[in-house]
C-alpha cells in the first residue's frame, strides 16, 4: 500500500520506491530504502511526516504516494 494509506503510528516496512532515480537517491540518502522501517506520524492533503531511523522527515504527498509499504513482519 502507498505510505499515505498506512495506519498512523504503526511501523511499516518499505517494499518499493516507485519514483524517478533522482528522488530514489535522495530518499535513500535520508534512510528510506528497501526493507527500512518507517512510521507515518502525520499526514494531510499537503505534507506527510514520517519517522525513519530515528529521524523525522517531511515528505511531499506525491513522494509519499510513491513509497510502497507493508506491515512489518514479526521476527
Amino acid at each position: 500500500m502507498p505510505l499515505i494509506l498506512a495506519p498512523q503510528g504503526e511501523t511499516m516496512t518499505v517494499v518499493r520506491v516507485a519514483a524517478e532515480s533522482k528522488i530514489k537517491r535522495h530518499l535513500s540518502d535520508m534512510g528510506v530504502t528497501l526493507g527500512a522501517d518507517i512510521t507515518l506520524l502525520t499526514g494531510s492533503a499537503g505534507n506527510t511526516v514520517v519517522n525513519v531511523g530515528g529521524m523525522r522527515i517531511a515528505l511531499d504527498v506525491n513522494i509519499a504516494r510513491s513509497i510502497i509499504v507493508c506491515k512489518k513482519s514479526a521476527a
